[in-house]
């Protein structure tokens, strides 16, 4: 099971993900860096910023979501334009902060957690990251074609925590247990 993806969080941290990074980052290592971001939260607060579904593909693991909105601009069904109207469509590899948003979604403690993120992999190009969450992202596994879901749990085992302490809340629920 997989926490909901949060648009507004997604578009916010990669907007200051892109702004950390001169304005401009290839595609796979904002993609690399927000999975990292979740991880990390999901490591010290028991649930991720972004959300959404985590897939093992041959580079490594993403956000589904996040990929989704890189190659389409837009999800499927979505009304809320935010990623379009801040996230340049892709040329080539690369995307560009077209807009930076208003912080509304972002909390000053997911701030940290990015700046965290920036200070020890923003200096790391698309295949040292690759390389970095394929030594140390052990709920990742290679695939050769197509992909492979990561379940919460999955990376909660990988983190050293029991796999059923990061879970969603039920709908219209709040989770309050943590991760021990």
């Amino acid at each position: 099971m997989n926490f909901r993806f949060n648009l507004g969080k997604a578009t916010e941290a990669a907007c200051l993900l892109l702004e950390r990074g001169g304005g401009q980052m290839n595609i796979m290592k904002l993609v690399k860096l927000i999975y990292l971001l979740d991880r990390l939260s999901l490591d010290r607060r028991n649930s991720p910023i972004a959300g959404g579904d985590y897939l093992s593909m041959r580079n490594g693991p993403v956000t589904s979501e996040v990929l989704d909105l890189i190659n389409a601009g837009r999800l499927m069904g979505e009304t809320d334009r935010r990623w379009e109207q801040c996230v340049s469509n892709r040329t080539d590899h690369d995307v560009r902060l077209e807009k930076a948003p208003a912080r509304e979604h972002l909390s000053d403690a997911d701030v940290s957690l990015l700046d965290e993120i920036w200070e020890l992999h923003g200096g790391k190009d698309q295949w040292q990251l690759v390389e970095w969450c394929h030594s140390h992202c052990k709920e990742w596994v290679p695939v050769t074609n197509g992909c492979a879901p990561i379940a919460v749990e999955q990376m909660a085992i990988a983190l050293g925590k029991s796999p059923g302490a990061s879970q969603p809340a039920p709908p219209g629920g709040h989770r309050t247990e943590s991760i021990g």
